[in-house]
C-alpha cells in the first residue's frame, strides 16, 4: 500500500477513534441520548488507535508514529466539541433545537476549575510519560535529536488531559486518575534512577 494512503486511512482511524470517544462522552451535545455508553467507546477508540499506529509505523519509527497520533487526536479531541455549535439552533413554537441531554439542566460546568485542575494535573503526567517514552528511544540516534523529540512529545500529552476534562460530568475522577497515573509514573522513574 502506498505510503500516503497509509497515512491518510491512519488518520482517518484516528478521526473515528476521536468521534467514538465524542459520542461516548456524557457531554456530547450531537445526539438526544447516547447510543453508546464511554466505556465501550473507549475500547473502541483504543482499538482504532493501534490500527492507525500500526499503519504509521510501516513507514515511520514507533515514537514517531506515537507522536503523530497523540497530535492528531489532541486537535481532534480539542475541536470536536465546537461541530456543534455549527449549525445555528432555530426555533420552532418557542423553543431551541439545540440537542442537550437532560441531565445537562442540572450540569454545572465549573469551567475554570477543570482548566486549571487539567493544567496543573495534566503537566506532571506528560513530563513523566516523555521522560519515559525518552528511555525506549533509540540510543544509536544523537542525543540533540533524541532531547528534541522528548521535548516536543510533553505538549500532545500534556493538552490531552485538557480534552478529556470536558468529556466527563465527574472531573474529580479524572483528577484522581491524573494523580494516581503521576505517582505511578514518577515511581518507574525513581526505579530506573532517573526521578525520585
Amino acid at each position: 500500500m502506498n505510503v500516503y494512503w497509509q497515512s491518510g486511512l491512519a488518520l482517518v482511524l484516528s478521526l473515528l477513534s476521536a468521534l467514538l470517544l465524542y459520542l461516548g462522552s456524557p457531554n456530547q451535545q450531537w445526539f438526544k441520548k447516547r447510543y453508546i455508553k464511554f466505556y465501550p467507546a473507549l475500547l473502541l477508540s483504543l482499538i482504532l488507535l493501534c490500527a492507525a499506529w500500526w499503519l504509521l509505523r510501516s513507514h515511520l519509527s514507533g515514537l514517531s508514529a506515537v507522536f503523530t497520533i497523540f497530535t492528531a487526536l489532541m486537535l481532534l479531541l480539542g475541536l470536536l466539541p465546537f461541530t456543534a455549535r455549527l449549525s445555528k439552533p432555530s426555533t420552532k413554537g418557542g423553543k431551541s433545537t439545540l440537542v442537550r441531554s437532560k441531565s445537562y439542566a442540572e450540569y454545572q460546568t465549573k469551567w475554570w476549575s477543570r482548566v486549571l485542575g487539567a493544567l496543573v494535573l495534566g503537566f506532571p503526567l506528560a513530563l513523566f510519560t516523555s521522560s519515559l517514552i525518552g528511555l525506549t528511544y533509540d540510543v544509536s540516534e544523537a542525543a540533540d535529536v533524541r532531547a528534541q523529540f522528548i521535548m516536543w512529545m510533553i505538549t500532545p500529552l500534556w493538552l490531552m488531559p485538557l480534552c478529556f476534562i470536558f468529556f466527563t460530568h465527574k472531573p474529580w475522577r479524572v483528577f484522581l486518575s491524573l494523580l494516581i497515573l503521576s505517582a505511578c509514573l514518577y515511581g518507574v522513574l525513581g526505579q530506573v534512577g532517573i526521578g525520585g
